[in-house]
């Protein structure tokens, strides 16, 4: 009897799983394949021979498939490493109060506190805060001696009425006497209350606030909150 190669890969093959990227389905596949290679060389007919560099080619393709899925693997397991060891560094700023560069500000208690710095003296320096619907809701007046400063906010909108608890975002804009623009730091400073992982990256919780653990530019002593 002659078996030929749709013959066999049509009566004896099983449904391959090999989109679906499992090593066991692939392995299995991969075996299945070679004893229909055999059956096919045993049973060709001697007349009309098989061509044996198809044969060649054809495990060639299958091995180099193999090897591929092998490496994909092998990316996965280096890729849960790298977001383990992530996770890991950030457990220790849990507790911790830290200042985040950041342009995101929480309402709590009807009061904020905004974190900022100057890297030289401005003429003027302006603050807007804008709610989660990018409306501007208040304009405040900051220092401008070149520094670090903090500015608390008691949660009021520019006609004086009081605005939920929430997340705000705010912009910092200091210009000096040539109405030229200043560069600014700002952000948050919080303790660290929990941690989570979000496309691979370590978010810290400062509050409601979700900021990203590279965002981290100071670990500061409990007080410093407190100080103005």
């Amino acid at each position: 009897m002659i078996v030929t190669a749709t013959d066999a890969a049509t009566t004896t093959a099983p449904k391959s799983n090999f989109i679906s990227g499992k090593s066991n389905d692939l392995s299995s596949t991969f075996d299945t394949f070679l004893k229909l290679l055999t059956t096919q060389m045993k049973n060709q007919d001697p007349l009309k021979p098989m061509d044996n560099a198809e044969y060649t080619n054809q495990l060639v393709q299958f091995t180099q498939a193999e090897q591929a899925m092998g490496t994909n693997s092998r990316l996965d397991h280096l890729i849960s490493g790298q977001k383990r060891g992530a996770l890991s560094e950030a457990v220790a700023y849990i507790g911790k109060t830290v200042r985040v560069d950041s342009k995101v500000l929480e309402l709590k208690n009807k009061t904020a506190t905004i974190n900022y710095g100057l890297t030289r003296k401005s003429a003027t320096t302006q603050i807007e805060i804008r709610d989660k619907d990018n409306n501007l809701v208040r304009t405040l007046q900051g220092a401008t001696a070149k520094g670090l400063h903090n500015l608390d906010w008691n949660g009021q909108d520019d006609t004086g009425k009081q605005l939920p608890d929430g997340t705000y975002s705010f912009k910092l804009i200091a210009k000096d006497s040539h109405a030229q623009t200043i560069q600014t730091a700002q952000g948050i400073v919080g303790k660290v209350n929990g941690i989570e992982m979000e496309k691979g990256a370590a978010l810290l919780s400062i509050g409601q606030v979700k900021i990203p653990a590279s965002a981290v530019s100071a670990i500061l002593p409990p007080a410093t909150v407190a100080e103005k």
